[in-house]
């Protein structure tokens, strides 16, 4: 038992550093393409890039417009590598588990309501502006039933934990 402790703690080590290498590379790589090539690489919005190259707009607002979504993916690493950290550390099941399993999951869930509503509003804004584009709203309601699940099961989780203390203190 204790040499797979040790296994899957060593695992987690080496898997948070790939995941902070990983991470890191991907972030130069948008920096890079922001600063050097003046392209906004994180969103996948036609009508973003339609109003990046209108001169109508501003970059500075569109740019300020996706910033939550570039937070959100820094938190969603956050909480990655602190659960990794937990891990790492041999706390598989602890109060911190729940909380990073819980703050990535609603991040999640936060970034996905957030990207549906900037998708939406950036077509609005450029049908205003050139009157040729269709307004959509797309609601990915897999992923979003998908990431619910995940956080019900991690509720359910840390409830069965809690039982399972009780239980001992009371034997």
């Amino acid at each position: 038992m204790v040499k797979s402790t040790d296994k899957i703690q060593r695992w987690c080590g080496t898997f948070r550093a790939v995941v902070l290498g990983i991470s890191g590379l991907v972030f130069s790589f948008l920096i890079y393409h922001l600063i050097i090539n003046g392209q906004v690489r994180y969103i996948e919005s036609e009508s973003f890039n339609l109003l990046w190259e209108s001169e109508q707009v501003s970059h500075g607002m569109l740019f300020s417009l996706t910033l939550p979504l570039l937070a959100g993916m820094l938190l969603s690493v956050y909480w990655i590598i602190r659960l990794l950290k937990l891990f790492s550390g041999g706390q598989f099941f602890h109060n911190n588990c729940y909380t990073c399993y819980q703050g990535f999951i609603w991040t999640k869930i936060a970034l996905v309501l957030y990207s549906c509503g900037l998708n939406f509003f950036l077509d609005y804004w450029y049908h205003t502006l050139y009157h040729s584009n269709q307004v959509v709203l797309k609601i990915p309601f897999g992923e979003l039933t998908t990431l619910g699940l995940f956080a019900v099961v991690a509720y359910l989780l840390k409830a069965a934990k809690e039982i399972e203390d009780e239980n001992k203190e009371f034997v």
